[in-house]
Parts: structure tokens; sequence; C-alpha cells
């Protein structure tokens, strides 16, 4: 049915470019709307699952993504209270490739570029609402603050993480710590964290509880746990980010009605504790475009789609103590080749 499918997709960042990226490879005539600019100046950085790269593979930007960034190979996490070490591989079954770590304004550049490729056409500095969209298909990627979730009549409210976080970073990966490990030291009061590469340099972060979003934790509380880790030896010598509060979304609500569907973090937005946000909307783009595929009708494709990912999303949201969320294999994310339009 793809070959005469037209799609709008609703926002321009990770969630709507792999959006159109995976519906322009089964053939859909594709047009995004980004509000704001094409220049990627976004900070910040993601760290991608095996999943993600298997699925970037599909989206012919996987070495990109791969060579402008730096695989994550195993997360070290130790409780600073009890002394715990738990180590943890950054490879799945069935998935070639480890974890890898990205710039985010990197990531969105090799994306928004394969766009351009690949002909889909996207309007930036463009606001425009699932209601103005002329499609037939509307997918909201618009974000965490979605504007196409409260359309479909899904009012569910972002809820505060109690936890604020501080990213930091240096052009020099730390000495003494292992490179491309994921290390992460719990605390009583949060988590911090780090992982470099000799390429990139060091990525640090500090997670503190907090009890209101708008707290401001004095900075030398965020920092002290770090400093008796190795990442001290570059703690005053990074660029720091600002504060910011984290907030999730329950994935419970309306997800898509006929011809409309949401992607990321319209549909689930999780706190980076989960280190899942890019990578599920990448899934969720690649799992969107298998279900139109392979379904006679938009809106059976859409609830096909729903019933595939909001599992998933439920399980990151709310993880079963012990137990990791299901991960999809590389069958799962198999798109096939590109239709014939």
């Amino acid at each position: 049915m793809t070959a005469w499918l037209s799609a709008a997709v609703i926002g321009g960042g990770i969630a709507g470019t792999t959006a159109a990226l995976a519906l322009a490879k089964i053939g859909a005539d594709v047009e995004v709307y980004e509000a704001t600019t094409r220049t990627t100046a976004e900070g910040g950085w993601v760290t991608l699952g095996p999943s993600a790269i298997t699925a970037l593979d599909q989206l012919g930007v996987g070495e990109q993504i791969r060579a402008v960034g730096f695989p994550v190979v195993e997360a070290r996490m130790m409780n600073t209270v009890t002394g715990r070490e738990d180590r943890l591989s950054r490879y799945e079954t069935s998935h070639r490739w480890s974890s890898t770590h990205v710039w985010r304004r990197d990531l969105l550049s090799v994306l928004r570029d394969r766009l351009d490729q690949v002909d889909v056409h996207c309007h930036f500095n463009t606001a425009v609402t699932a209601n103005e969209a002329s499609a037939d298909l509307v997918v909201g990627a618009d974000g965490a603050r979605s504007t196409t979730r409260r359309l479909l009549g899904n009012t569910t409210p972002l809820s505060f993480t109690g936890q604020i976080i501080r990213y930091g970073h240096h052009p020099k990966a730390v000495p003494g710590l292992p490179r491309h490990v994921l290390h992460f030291w719990s605390h009583p009061d949060g988590v911090v964290g780090y992982v470099g590469d000799d390429k990139d340099g060091s990525f640090w972060f500090s997670r503190h509880d907090s009890d209101d979003p708008t707290d401001v934790v004095n900075l030398a509380q965020l920092l002290h746990p770090l400093r008796s880790t190795p990442v001290a030896a570059v703690l005053d010598i990074s660029e720091l980010s600002d504060q910011f509060a984290l907030y999730e979304l329950d994935p419970r609500g309306i997800w898509n009605r006929t011809d409309t569907v949401l992607t990321g973090d319209a549909a689930h937005a999780v706190s980076p504790a989960a280190g899942r946000g890019a990578t599920s909307a990448i899934e969720d783009a690649v799992v969107l475009a298998r279900c139109l595929r392979h379904t006679d009708t938009i809106a059976a494709a859409l609830d096909t789609y729903t019933a595939i990912r909001r599992p998933v999303a439920s399980a990151t949201y709310r993880p079963t103590p012990g137990n990791r969320p299901q991960r999809p294999t590389a069958d799962d994310l198999f798109i096939g080749e590109t239709a014939r339009r």
C-alpha cells in the first residue's frame, strides 16, 4: 500500500528524521515540518543502543554515525555505599554493533543530510499542527510537549522524575579510566557517570535528587561525588551545561487514531537515566514503517505499531527490578528493500 502513501512528519529531530527516512524507504512520499532552523547547534549527546545502530544501518546512515561517534562496549556500575560493582555488556544478541556514543548535533546533521539524499523535503522554520497537515498519514514526532498528542486527545502531563542534572565535557579523556566504557557511581543523593574516548574526550554528568524541579542545587554539591573518582582530573576545566530538571511521560495514553500516530518522546518520553530515549525513537520509526508495509490499511498498521511498541515503552518507563526491558532483534527491525514508486 505504501507506493501511494503520502506522509507528513511533524518534527525534524531524531524521532522525526528517522521516521521520515523509514517511510521514504518503503516508498512513501514524505515531507517533514520542523519549527526551528536547520542549524544543528543542539548541545548534549546520546548513547545509542545496538538496536538503534541496526536500524540506522537500514536507513543508510549507520556507518556515518559510527564514524562521528565512538563505540561503548560495557557499562560498569559502582555503588559507593556498599562497594558493589556490576558490569553489563553493551552488545546485544542478533545485533552486529555495540552501543555508540555520539554528539546530538552530529547525529541530527547526518540524519538531515540523508533526508536530502533520498529526496525528502524538510520545511524548516515551519510550525504545522496535525490538523493543518495534508497527507494520508500524519506522524507526530514533536517531542515530549507534543501538540499532536494533545490533538489526539491524550492529555497525559509530563511528570518530574525527582532529579536534576548537569553535564560536562572536556576534550581529553580522563587518565586512569578505560575508554569506551560507561562508568556509573551511585551515591545516597543520586548518580554520577562518565564515558570517554581519545578522539572526543570526556563526557560526564551528575544527576541529583531534588524535591522540586525549580530547585537550584549548588554546583559544589553536584560535583562533590565526582571528586572521589578519576573524573576529578577534568572537573574544573570542563565545559558545563546549565542545570535542568528531568521529566518523563507515562506511555499509557492514546498513541494513534485513523491516520495520525505518535513516535518518540511525543508518545513515551523517558529520563536520560533510562538510557533509551533516542534508541526507542529510532526503533519506533523502523517498526512503524514495517507495519505500514505489511498491513492493508493505515488504521490497522497504526494499531499494530502501537500494540508492538507500547509494551516496550511501558517496560522502560517502569522496569521490573532485575529485568531489562525487551529489546527488538535485528529481524524485528528489518524493513526490506526500498519500494519502487
